[in-house]
This record gives structure tokens, sequence and C-alpha cells, in this order.
């Protein structure tokens, strides 16, 4: 397969053959005055897992990743061996050569499922010796769906729920994607230390149930098990600080894009000291990267397709991260895992429902 990528305008094209169809979406921010180019290198591309999705991740203090899956039977297993709803895995070595071990569910697990009928997960993290997990509870028609915190004190082997909730519904906040720094949390810049990040969009009546927006919240990383330690982000004030408040209500957006988000990802890449955020608007090939100082932004445009990987529009696009661990100490190679669904995933690349990682690199301008 061909790789790399070249703009016109504030447009980035996949240099993979043009998707015929509706015209492309106009990306939402203008071009990162920092990232010149970002490249996939596709001939690095690598799967595993097949029939199992999501894919959150998080650096442990053991130096392994710890994974989440949806439906199916993580590594070794299939969408119907030993499916389960939710389950953890963690993955040891370096990104060429990893080995994928079931933790929690799945084929050959060290422990039982804790999730084996309901849950979902968008996003996971590591903070000192505690596994922490937002967990979608699938307890109504989507996205009437609670949502709660779980978290693990043995490394992912069993799970315990908040007495509180994230309540569904129109207008409520959905706990997505936690935002990654440095191993077991290490590395937090110290005008962010102290506190747990959370990222998540605000559900709504479009398709998705998730709008054109990301939210950001925290929590002191003493009281985040706590029910009411969460404040969200409510824009910048006179004096260039970021404000906070306790009630959603008064949250302002993080991320815009009006050609709409999925749950989103945020990592913070120290060998830049930049933040960077990846976000589908909708199908498989819609994927947008951004970068920014700090992590309520403003934003600049890496690359936004729609015909990313030839897997289109149909479908859905539905997690890409770039784990810590696997960041260069110049911040300019990266590996990509990424999750995809639907017809169009099973073109160009055939991503669809499984494992997926590629490396990437960056060139600066």
């Amino acid at each position: 397969m061909k790789t790399g990528t070249f703009f016109i305008g504030l447009i980035g094209f996949s240099v993979f053959a043009a998707e015929i169809g509706p015209p492309v979406q106009t990306a939402p921010y203008p071009l990162s005055a920092l990232v010149r180019a970002i490249h996939w290198h596709w001939d690095t591309y690598q799967i595993a897992a097949t029939g199992s999705d999501l894919w959150p991740l998080t650096w442990g203090p053991d130096d392994s990743l710890y994974a989440a899956w949806g439906d199916g039977g993580g590594f070794g297993g299939s969408d119907s061996d030993c499916r389960v709803s939710l389950g953890f895995a963690k993955i040891e070595g370096d990104p060429q050569h990893f080995r994928g071990i079931n933790l929690n569910g799945g084929k050959n697990p060290l422990h039982p499922a804790s999730f084996p009928k309901k849950g979902k997960t968008d996003g996971i993290l590591f903070a000192g010796e505690s596994l922490y997990a937002t967990i979608n509870l699938q307890d109504g028609t989507w996205p009437n769906v609670n949502h709660v915190l779980a978290w693990s004190l043995d490394k992912g082997a069993t799970w315990t729920k908040a007495d509180w909730l994230f309540p569904g519904g129109k207008g409520h906040f959905e706990p997505a994607k936690f935002l990654n720094f440095g191993k077991a949390y290490a590395g937090v810049p110290a005008r962010l230390s102290g506190y747990i990040y959370l990222f998540g969009p605000a559900f709504d009546d479009t398709p998705t149930g998730r709008g054109k927006s990301l939210y950001l919240a925290r929590a002191p990383s003493d009281k985040i098990r706590g029910p009411r330690a969460l404040e969200f982000f409510s824009g910048i004030d006179s004096a260039g600080k970021p404000s906070w408040q306790p009630a959603f209500e008064f949250a302002k957006p993080a991320f815009t894009d009006v050609n709409g988000v999925s749950p989103g990802a945020v990592t913070y890449d120290p060998g830049l000291n930049r933040y960077l955020l990846s976000c589908f608007h909708t199908g498989p090939g819609q994927l947008g990267i951004f970068d920014a100082a700090q992590p309520w932004g403003p934003w600049t445009t890496v690359g936004y397709y729609e015909n990313w990987g030839e897997m289109t529009r149909t479908g859905e696009g539905l997690s890409c991260e770039f784990p810590s661990k696997w960041i260069s100490p110049d911040g300019l190679t990266l590996w990509c895992v990424f999750s995809v669904y639907g017809e169009g995933a099973k073109k160009g690349i055939k991503a669809h429902d499984k494992f997926n990682l590629v490396k990437v690199s960056l060139r600066l301008n």
C-alpha cells in the first residue's frame, strides 16, 4: 500500500485512491504550525484479537500496557469464542513483538470476567497502583444508559464499581477517555498535577447520540472515587487561566468538530510538549488528528481524512490512541492502536472488529 499525507487548504487527504461520494468535510481547525505532516507506515500494520473492538489503553506500573475490549474473546479468542461483553488484557513487549494476555474474561484468561454479559468501556487509566475504567452499564436504550466509574487494585483481576452514576440521556456528560500521561500517570506537567482528567461528549439527538463537541472534566487524584469530586472546564478567564465549575451545565467544549465527534482520545507527547487528540467524525475512514499546547486547546490540525486506510464513511470509527509507552523520546515516532467497525472498515486495510496497530511518524515545520 502507499502511505503518507498531503494537504489542500484545511483538508488532509490520504494518498490512497480517492473515494467517490459526497464532498469531503473541512477540518474544524487551522493547520498545525508545529507538525508539518503525519505519515502512516502501513507496511508495519499488524492485527490481533479478531472479533474484539474498542481497545483503550494505559501504561501500567509494571511497564506493561493495559487494554480493554468489547464483545469478543480478546487475544486468541474471536467474536464467538469465549466472548464477553467487556474484558481486560495486558500487552507485553515492544510494538514490533508484542504479546497480549487476557487478564479478565476472554480466551484462557488469568481471571474470570467481571462483565460477561453487559458493560463497555471507552477509557482506562493507571494512576499509581489503581486501574480505572469508565463503564457503560448498558442498562437502557442508547443514549439513555448510565455510566459508572470502576477501579481495580489488583491490575485488572477484580473490579469495584462506585455507588454513584453518570446519568444517561440528552444533555448529560458521557465519561469516555482519560487523559493519559506516562508510566502509571507519571510525567504530568506541573500546571495539571494533582488531578485526573476525563474527556467525553454530551448525549444528544444526533444519529450517533454524541453531538459535535468533547468536554473536559477533572477530579483530585485522591478523591476521584467520590460522587462530587468532578468539575468541568468552563472556559478561559480574564487572566488566561482555565476555569472549572462543578456542574456540567456550565461546561464549555474543549474541542468541537461540526462534522461530528466520537469519544476521542488525548495523549500527552512529552517530546513535543504537546497534546495529541484523535477523533473520528463519523465513519472508519473519517479521522482527525489535532495538537495543542493545553488539553483544552486551542487545537490545530495535523491530519484530517475522509478515506483513511481506504475505509470510507460507512460504519463507525470507534477509537484511535497513541499509547504513551510507545512514543519515542523526541516525540516524533508513535504507534497507533485503533478500532473500527462496519462495512467501510471491511474495505481498504480491512481493519473491521479487531486490535489494529500501525507505526506513525511526525515531521515538524
